[in-house]
């Protein structure tokens, strides 16, 4: 018979994790205020009690999906590039691997795209989540910079601009995914834009 008592070590991540994933969601579709610890505990299979075991106050829950979903994300761009591809190359990978996380995860850009705004209304969580915030807007920047150092860029284009110009892209692509769900519509945006982006801001590399 199971013995009563404080939760194992793997007991507790396995409901931690699931307590950030119905957080995701909740925060994502039903955003912050309307998110509370009842409906979480029962989506969680847990007592609304047992919430306070793993995350004080709603604001370090929220702050800790946010630290979750920013490193799902930059993994996710880190395992589809690499340092010593060329740029046009590494953004393809990029894209096509941030657009498979969006139809796997939706709730994951859904949060994502709701930051900005839910910061914006709540001041502490402004406050809270700066501190963590901007890992995916660096990553960026490197690869962006690895780019330029290369001579892979348009002279008129900076690391930072080029940095800006690929959050802009890729932010505009999870929104797109998020409202239309089309797979097949999403496919040929992504071609276009791959096409757009070579031809347009990127010196193209002449094939042996």
């Amino acid at each position: 018979m199971k013995r009563l008592g404080r939760p194992t070590r793997c007991d507790s991540a396995d409901t931690r994790s699931r307590l950030l994933i119905e957080a995701r969601r909740s925060f994502a579709v039903e955003g912050f205020d309307a998110t509370t610890n009842k409906t979480l505990a029962k989506a969680a299979g847990i007592t609304t009690a047992a919430i306070y075991h793993y995350f004080p106050s709603k604001v370090d829950l929220y702050v800790a999906v946010f630290s979750d979903v920013q490193k799902m994300v930059c993994d996710t761009i880190q395992n589809a590039v690499d340092k010593d591809r060329e740029i046009t190359k590494n953004i393809s990978a990029m894209i096509d691997a941030l657009a498979a996380l969006t139809m796997r995860e939706p709730a994951v850009v859904s949060f994502v795209l709701s930051v900005s705004a839910e910061a914006h209304r709540h001041p502490e969580l402004m406050r809270a989540v700066l501190p963590t915030g901007g890992r995916i807007g660096r990553i960026l920047l490197q690869i962006s910079a690895d780019a330029v150092e290369r001579g892979d860029v348009n002279d008129e284009i900076s690391a930072q601009s080029l940095e800006d110009m690929l959050m802009v892209v890729l932010a505009g692509l999870a929104r797109f995914n998020m409202v239309y769900r089309d797979a097949k519509r999403t496919a040929a945006l992504i071609k276009s834009m791959k096409v757009l982006m070579a031809g347009a801001a990127f010196k193209l590399s002449v094939d042996a």
